[in-house]
């Protein structure tokens, strides 16, 4: 059993258009994401006795993105975003840069944003944002957890900074890729387990006096299941 409770994220709604996202979102088991949290768990947690807590509970928060290059324009310094340019001087007071100071910018559609642990409620959390060219209702399994295992990599190494992404790359060899394909793909709506997914969609504008719906409200469920079926 995980140490850590996994808290699986995803916008059901686009703020900037009012837009549903719901159907966009990968269709993964979170089995898989336990799968790859235990194996990173066994074999850097552990040894490295990291995130143990007398106090608090450790939320391992990851929200994946499709990654657009027009809105996804900046990034903190990782491993897992390459190497700045040279000539583009690191700023530790702000520690985000625009994508074009990173090398190969032109080229990688694969970001990652990992954040300072914070506490929320009294539980310790771990954040990190995957924005990647393929993430979407399609992406299999195999690409998820690969996206995964890199996601928790960086979010990591930037909170622990005795780890470095090398140990990550040694590790990644050993993941029992028929494991992961064995959970079923696109997995029941119940086997996904995203934050909300008991809840509504519903955006509204208030001018005042009046509430005006905009999106829903929606039962995220029921959408769901009505949109692909069950």
């Amino acid at each position: 059993m995980t140490m850590v409770e996994i808290n699986r994220v995803w916008l059901n709604v686009d703020t900037d258009t009012n837009k549903i996202t719901l159907f966009g979102r990968p269709r993964v088991s979170i089995r898989v994401d336990e799968y790859i949290w235990s194996l990173i768990e066994e074999h850097i947690v552990k040894p490295h006795k990291l995130m143990r807590s007398e106090k608090h509970r450790y939320l391992l928060k990851i929200s994946f993105h499709r990654f657009d290059p027009v809105r996804h324009r900046y990034y903190p310094l990782s491993p897992y975003n390459g190497p700045l340019l040279e000539g583009v001087k690191p700023d530790s007071a702000n520690g985000w840069y625009p994508r074009e100071n990173f090398a190969d910018t032109e080229y990688r559609t694969t970001w990652f944003s990992p954040d300072k642990i914070w506490t929320n409620c009294g539980n310790k959390v771990l954040d990190v944002n995957v924005d990647a060219a393929n993430v979407s209702e399609s992406i299999t399994p195999r690409e998820y957890a690969d996206l995964l295992f890199d996601g928790i990599g960086a979010a990591l190494v930037f909170n622990f900074k005795r780890l470095k992404r090398e140990e990550f790359d040694e590790l990644k060899p050993r993941i029992d890729w028929s494991m992961v394909e064995s959970f079923p793909f696109p997995a029941a709506f119940e086997e996904q387990q995203y934050i909300g997914d008991e809840g509504k969609i519903h955006v509204y504008s208030w001018d005042g006096r009046q509430e005006t719906d905009l999106v829903g409200p929606y039962s995220v469920r029921e959408l769901y299941l009505e949109h692909f079926g069950k």
